[in-house]
């Protein structure tokens, strides 16, 4: 199996400490996740009714989705307390001052 690449994101100066932003790389919706010791990634969109994640509200290690309040898990992609398909995480890491996340 052969091993799937990291791509650049961002400047890690772009998603402050405790905020998110959205990108699209390579055709994924991404929501960034700074959370001050480390970057997490998951899939822009609420499994509720597709909102954006980025837009949420940051709650340890979860996000609360702007439109209904449903909780999303940052590490294991799960909806919190609902009966909901996960929304996709992705690996990433900091290097030389850049975001770089592992997409498939």
């Amino acid at each position: 199996m052969k091993e799937v690449d990291f791509v650049r994101v961002c400047p890690l100066e772009e998603v402050p400490a405790g905020e998110a932003r959205a990108y699209t790389v390579e055709g994924y919706d991404l929501a960034v996740f700074n959370i001050g010791d480390e970057i997490l990634v998951i899939e822009n969109r609420c499994p509720h009714m597709g909102a954006e994640l980025a837009d949420g509200e940051l709650v340890d290690r979860a996000v609360c989705c702007g439109e209904h309040g449903w909780a999303i898990d940052l590490d294991t992609g799960e909806v919190v307390d609902r009966d909901a398909e996960p929304v996709a995480t992705f690996p990433a890491k900091v290097v030389d001052g850049g975001i770089w996340v592992q997409l498939g």
